[in-house]
């Protein structure tokens, strides 16, 4: 079999194995600027239409953003040959038509099968290290390592890859992808940070543009340290294809080197090493998007192209400071918001037109209520001015509007949460926590087969998320569907051993079927872990009152009393414990109280209230909640 070997200038290009050589350096194209280099130089010092490149790169049944791939695919031959826009000396591009290749080429045949030999025993020799196979953990470190010692990445393995991969295109379809933690490899152990948000970053593009399943970050982050292999985490998470890597930053230098593996098939599709400054880091995470999107190929039809330009800070401490704000806010603590908003309020004073750091202001008051004791109208004030300042800036910012909604479903101003939320997924419909907090909402409108499917998306989008199995259970008690519900459930409680609510909700249903001792258990189980939650108090003092311990129930009664001359519980969950205990007009007051605080909605997550429709004060109460469920919206009986 012959191979075709173009000579031009000081460069030879062996079409084979798609070596670019100059002098005594060499260095291998992947498939796409390959096909684009010899596609222009097969047709030297004549204009290549970016249709004629479309068909010469891609199969007719192929849907990729074509435009954005070829012009990766150009800039990247370009920059193998040290050529530039402005200045070509050997593409010019010709406005909104396509390339030319200006210089006169050379075409002799070899010997493929020799050339392939050759070059593999040349490679065997340049390294012992492989490309890992998808199921060796350990083989997946030596790939990172060798990525920045530059042993074999950058050598033989790698593009012989890209080799074998043109030979055996890539077949199966891919509707689910995840993105596991790139490692810190920086001397710095501190730029976790730094790793951890180029990773979300990448999480958020393909979820924002490509029409599959994106795992979220929740779930990925499990997978930090772990020891367990590619085919074992694509098992638990679902997933058709993994992407995985490693970050090393130097100074204002920063090295991101990242491999696609298809699980299904347990082959690695595409692999590539990315040394840039600091300040290009945006535009790396778009290429790197562009170019799984390229290789997964058919399967990917983009929503829209990444546009790094429109979420890159003039200055990149500000987006450093971003990075630094994310990394605080998913720690899910009180202590954790505060710092993040310190930091997402410095990326403001260095840039005050820079609307990610608004949306993550926003998110970090949006969630302060639920983790500290803090000043809740002033904090949802402040939150609800920094998402609608983001928007203004950028009213493509899914985060900002998810910001809105959940501000004003936790402050009972509900009815505006649902649109904000369905916003939010318009803009990224892989979003897990818009998912999440849009099912509340279905909820409160009486749609309960929504709410619950709605949250099963979110899980199938976050799967090892402890909170979305548990609310999921939550519903589906509220459903009746007990067996559902204990399935989510037990598994929210498996992925967090120390979640109180889980307990409490699978309490109330081996209650209501008909095993007391269990439920018991379980309600006191929760209450260890949770005994300053006031929601875990309530439910657990109604399970405990129902089972005939009273005095224990008192108790909690009690400790509710206190907590609210402190602070502004929810009454609701008194009126929890007098349903228990039997005590109706007390339990009827109670949640009157709560109404003029609060207002009343949600009330049939808890069956135990249905103790009270007999109650013309209760029938009262609920009737503006009843009003409020919209027929147009939903054919879905409220739950009771």
């Amino acid at each position: 079999m012959k191979d075709r070997v173009y000579k031009f200038a000081d460069f030879e290009l062996a079409a084979a194995d798609g070596e670019l050589r100059n002098g005594n350096s060499s260095i291998r194209l992947q498939d796409k600027p390959l096909l684009l280099l010899i596609a222009l130089i097969d047709h030297s010092k004549t204009l290549v239409t970016r249709e004629q490149l479309r068909e010469r790169m891609w199969d007719r049944d192929t849907f990729v953003d074509y435009e954005q791939g070829i012009n990766v695919a150009v800039k990247k031959v370009r920059d193998a040959l040290g050529d530039s826009a402005e200045n070509p000396k050997y593409i010019q591009t010709v406005a909104k038509k396509g390339y030319k290749f200006l210089l006169p080429v050379e075409v002799r045949e070899t010997d493929q099968l020799a050339t392939v030999v050759s070059a593999r025993e040349a490679n065997a020799k340049g390294s012992e290290e492989n490309i890992p196979t998808a199921g060796r953990h350990s083989a997946r470190s030596n790939w990172i390592f060798a990525g920045f010692t530059g042993v074999a990445l950058v050598g033989a393995g790698l593009w012989l890859f890209h080799g074998q991969s043109a030979k055996a295109p890539h077949t199966a379809q891919i509707r689910s992808l995840a993105v596991l933690p790139l490692r810190n490899l920086s001397p710095d152990p501190t730029q976790d940070y730094f790793a951890d948000g180029i990773t979300e970053d990448l999480i958020t593009n393909f979820a924002q543009s490509f029409p599959l399943r994106i795992i979220s970050r929740t779930s990925v982050m499990r997978y930090k340290e772990t020891t367990e292999s590619i085919a074992q985490i694509a098992q638990e998470l679902g997933v058709e294809a993994i992407v995985e890597g490693a970050v090393a930053r130097s100074g204002n230098r920063v090295t991101v080197t990242v491999q696609l593996i298809d699980t299904t098939e347990d082959r690695h599709l595409w692999a590539r090493k990315y040394d840039r400054d600091v300040k290009n880091l945006l535009d790396v995470e778009a290429e790197i998007s562009q170019e799984i999107a390229a290789q997964v190929g058919s399967t990917l039809t983009a929503r829209h192209a990444i546009d790094s330009s429109k979420s890159r800070p003039p200055d990149p401490q500000v987006y450093e400071l971003c990075l630094l704000g994310r990394y605080h806010w998913n720690k899910r603590t009180a202590a954790g918001l505060a710092k993040a908003a310190e930091y997402y309020q410095q990326a403001i004073d260095r840039d005050p037109n820079y609307a990610p750091a608004y949306a993550g202001l926003a998110n970090s008051y949006a969630l302060m209520p639920s983790y500290d004791s803090v000043a809740v109208q002033e904090t949802y004030a402040k939150a609800t001015a920094a998402a609608r300042h983001a928007l203004e800036l950028d009213g493509t910012l899914a985060e900002a509007h998810a910001a809105l909604g959940i501000i004003a479903l936790n402050a009972r101003v509900w009815e505006p949460s649902g649109p904000e939320f369905r916003q939010a997924l318009a803009l990224n419909p892989n979003y897990a926590t818009a998912h999440h907090w849009l099912a509340f909402y279905l909820f409160f409108l009486g749609q309960t087969d929504e709410a619950i499917a709605e949250v099963e998306t979110a899980r199938q989008l976050d799967p090892l998320s402890a909170i979305i199995n548990a609310d999921e259970g939550a519903f589906l008690y509220a459903a009746n569907r007990y067996g559902e519900a204990r399935v989510r459930l037990r598994r929210a409680i498996e992925l967090q051993p120390g979640f109180d609510q889980p307990h409490e909700t699978l309490a109330l249903t081996d209650l209501e079927t008909g095993n007391p001792s269990e439920a018991l258990k379980e309600a006191r189980a929760g209450l260890a872990l949770g005994s300053t939650n006031p929601r875990t108090l309530g439910e657990a003092g109604y399970l405990l009152a129902a089972t005939g311990h009273t005095d224990e129930a008192r108790k909690l009664l009690l400790a509710l009393q206190e907590m609210a001359r402190h602070s502004a519980d929810e009454p609701l969950f008194e009126a929890l414990i007098d349903v228990g205990l039997k005590e109706r007009d007390q339990a009827v007051g109670a949640l009157e109280q709560d109404a003029k605080i609060f207002g009343i909605v949600g009330l049939s997550q808890w069956h135990a209230f249905n103790q009270l429709n007999a109650d013309p004060r209760y029938q009262r109460l609920i009737a503006p909640i009843e009003e409020t469920k919209s027929p147009q919206l939903s054919t879905a009986n409220p739950a009771r």
